[in-house]
């Protein structure tokens, strides 16, 4: 993503999104929170989701390098089911992707482990997820968090708020506001993930 999220930081120039573009908007959110789960909370990303997404394509994209490479020796004539079965393939792995990104991914852009360097506190964890609909202001991001005695359990904060509370009127992230509020609710999941044990 090239949209860079303005800090404190004096080196790092804020870049002017165009704030009528919802997935610019979206991205910036989404870049500010996983900026601020990493370098501000120490967490460690966890790829596992991401890692199925990248999976799923590779195979597909194979199908389409070997339907390339299988035409390239045995022209069209001679390669008409091949190109029929990889073409099949691709278009069903497509399917596969497009359930994957809807109903395992949802929304989900961060996944993150919280790790006790002394090693006695057991590791926590946070899944971050975003919505933002078209022509719409609200921005909705939803935190799950476990703090890793109870795996079952998962303690669930959200915020809805309008993107203009983040962003002033030359499309520039108000990063300080942004991470105030993804402070409060993580915190707010941390405490009750303390009362439900």
């Amino acid at each position: 993503m090239s949209n860079i999220v303005p800090t404190d930081d004096t080196s790092e120039k804020p870049i002017k999104i165009n704030k009528w573009e919802t997935n610019a908007l979206k991205n910036a959110l989404d870049d500010a929170c996983k900026k601020y789960f990493k370098e501000t909370l120490n967490f460690t990303e966890d790829y596992k989701l991401m890692d199925g997404r990248l999976y799923i394509s590779l195979i597909a994209c194979l199908f389409s390098v070997f339907a390339l490479i299988y035409d390239w020796f045995n022209p069209f004539p001679k390669s008409r089911s091949t190109l029929i079965i990889c073409v099949i393939a691709y278009f069903i792995l497509m399917g596969i992707l497009t359930a994957y990104m809807q109903f395992i991914e949802r929304g989900r852009f961060y996944t993150g482990k919280l790790v006790d360097k002394t090693g006695i506190d057991p590791i926590s964890r946070c899944t971050i997820s975003s919505k933002l609909k078209k022509y719409d202001d609200k921005y909705d991001l939803t935190l799950e968090y476990n703090d890793g005695t109870n795996k079952a359990t998962n303690s669930l904060q959200n915020i809805s708020k309008s993107v203009g509370n983040y962003f002033d009127e030359n499309g520039v992230l108000c990063y300080d506001r942004f991470t105030s509020d993804v402070k409060k609710m993580y915190l707010q999941a941390r405490m009750s993930e303390r009362k439900v044990k």
